[in-house]
This record gives C-alpha cells, sequence and structure tokens, in this order.
C-alpha cells in the first residue's frame, strides 16, 4: 500500500510539474511592437507626392490603424498580448522623404528584390528600447510599397525580447487595396496578420 501510495504521490508531481511547465509556457507574452518604416522604400512616379503629410503623419495613422483593427486578431492568436511601440515611433519619428522613389519598374526590379538583409533586421530589433524584458517579440519591419505593381512588402519578425535574438522573419508581399491612401497601403498589412496564426504556432512551439 505504501509503495501505491509513493507512485501516485510521484505521478501527482510530474503531472503538476507539467502543467507548471504549460502555464509558464502561456503566460510567455506575445508583445506587439510596431510597424517599423524606417527603412520602408516608397516607389513611384507619381505616387507619394506629398512627403509632408507621409511622414510622420501617415506612420502613425497606419500604427493606429493596426492597434484598433489588427491587436485584437492578434489577442486572439495568442494567451497573451501586450505593447511596447515607444522603440518603433522613435524609429518612424527620424523617417523622410529621401525614402522616395520617384520612377517606376517592372515587379523584377521594384518588388522581387530587396533592400533590406538579414543583418539589417537583426541591428533594427537590437537597437530597439523596450521597457519589457520578457516574452515573444513581434514587428512588422516595413520594405517597400511599389505602386506601378500595386503591391506592398513586409518582414514578419519575431525575436525573443531577452537575447534580442531573430527566432523568424519572413518576407511577405501582398496586393495593396482599398479606399484612400491610409487604407490602400495597409491592405498588405492585413494579409500579413491573416498569415500570422499558423507562423506564431510554429515559432511560439519552439521558443
Amino acid at each position: 500500500m505504501k509503495r501505491v501510495m509513493m507512485a501516485i504521490t510521484a505521478l501527482a508531481l510530474v503531472s503538476a510539474g507539467n502543467t507548471h511547465a504549460r502555464q509558464g509556457a502561456a503566460a510567455d507574452p506575445l508583445v506587439w511592437c510596431g510597424l517599423d518604416y524606417s527603412m520602408v522604400k516608397m516607389i513611384g512616379s507619381e505616387e507619394f507626392r506629398q512627403p509632408e503629410k507621409i511622414f510622420p503623419g501617415m506612420l502613425e495613422a497606419w500604427n493606429g490603424l493596426f492597434m484598433k483593427e489588427m491587436l485584437p486578431r492578434l489577442e486572439r492568436m495568442a494567451p497573451s498580448v501586450e505593447t511596447d511601440l515607444k522603440a518603433v515611433d522613435d524609429r518612424n519619428a527620424k523617417a523622410s522623404a529621401k525614402q522616395i522613389e520617384h520612377e517606376d519598374g517592372t515587379r523584377a526590379e521594384k518588388v522581387d528584390p530587396t533592400h533590406i538583409t538579414e543583418a539589417d533586421i537583426a541591428k533594427a530589433v537590437g537597437s530597439y528600447k523596450l521597457t519589457k524584458d520578457k516574452g515573444l517579440g513581434l514587428v512588422f519591419i516595413m520594405d517597400r510599397l511599389v505602386k506601378a505593381q500595386q503591391t506592398g512588402c513586409l518582414y514578419v519578425v519575431f525575436f525573443d525580447i531577452a537575447s534580442r535574438k531573430v527566432v523568424h522573419s519572413e518576407r511577405v508581399c501582398a496586393d495593396a487595396g482599398g479606399i484612400g491612401f491610409r487604407n490602400y497601403w495597409f491592405k498588405p498589412i492585413k494579409v500579413a496578420v491573416e498569415k500570422l496564426p499558423k507562423t506564431y504556432k510554429q515559432v511560439a512551439s519552439r521558443k
């Protein structure tokens, strides 16, 4: 009888340990850090003709729209979601009209290539001055908005906040569309969010 009780106690301890581990993993928050436009290229011979309305106002508007429309989707996707936006806001404040290219070209010339390297992404993530000290960070690093092909490209980047190690980086290009400049160039972001649940599940299981 004593042996049976010891076995039951051991099983209970193992079960409690597994439950605690699962709870610990679930408690590790997903931290949304924002839409980073600090390296974006806006490409179009006729588009982006009013840079004073884009920098920084439209960058703030796109980030605000994400918080309103897309953050609830992140909250449905992850068990715990927090935000830490100031670092990306500070980087966006330094973006300027110099990032606009008033020229057109083919898709192979303007959409397929990227000027952003893995080293650039790692450097950006490492530079973020965040208030959070743990969790799985998520940032969209905007690559390019190309009017002739009506396409927006961005990098979906997951990183470990404590170490700043990039654990997943994926380039997503999608059609732009919608009424008004803000909504038109926000659509590729919405497409990227639609693809997130599967990616998040894979990344969170590896972390």
